[in-house]
């Protein structure tokens, strides 16, 4: 496996096309997990995808969040498959399995738990990356408006 990478997806209404930003990234040769970080309101969806590069067979996805494997938050796994090279006998195979989020809405009781992408190929070690949420109240800005007020 080449790459496994969180990435938020941004729906903008101004724009025809969503906006995807990757949170966090790791490579078989960088181990160690990778964590980012997403702060989001109450109540607002967490639009994230789970990619995951290379392998073959292609790789196996899960997702948790905390300790609770949320996969059927997610959507099936789509395996996406490229060829590469001019020859025949030197033509790679490449895979890239996207696990796209369906109806993850973030409450306060998700506030600093880690959504981790877990991504494995038969006999190779497995990658992992992680997002640590943030979530806000929603009246965040209220309350610091009125704390103001008061001084």
């Amino acid at each position: 496996m080449q790459q496994l990478k969180l990435v938020h997806v941004v729906d903008d209404d101004d724009v025809t096309d969503s906006v995807e930003r990757v949170l966090a990234t790791s490579t078989p040769d960088r181990r160690a997990s990778s964590l980012g970080e997403l702060v989001v309101r109450d109540g607002a969806p967490v639009a994230v995808q789970c990619v995951a590069v290379g392998g073959c067979p292609p790789p196996s996805v899960v997702v948790r969040l905390g300790r609770r494997d949320v996969d059927e938050l997610f959507s099936a796994a789509g395996v996406e498959r490229s060829l590469s090279g001019q020859r025949r006998g030197m033509r790679a195979v490449r895979y890239r399995v996207v696990r796209r989020q369906r109806r993850l809405a973030a409450t306060t009781a998700h506030d600093g738990l880690t959504l981790r992408c877990l991504a494995t190929v038969p006999g190779f070690g497995p990658l992992s990356v992680g997002l640590r949420l943030t979530v806000l109240c929603k009246h965040v800005r209220a309350a610091a408006h009125a704390r103001r007020l008061s001084l």
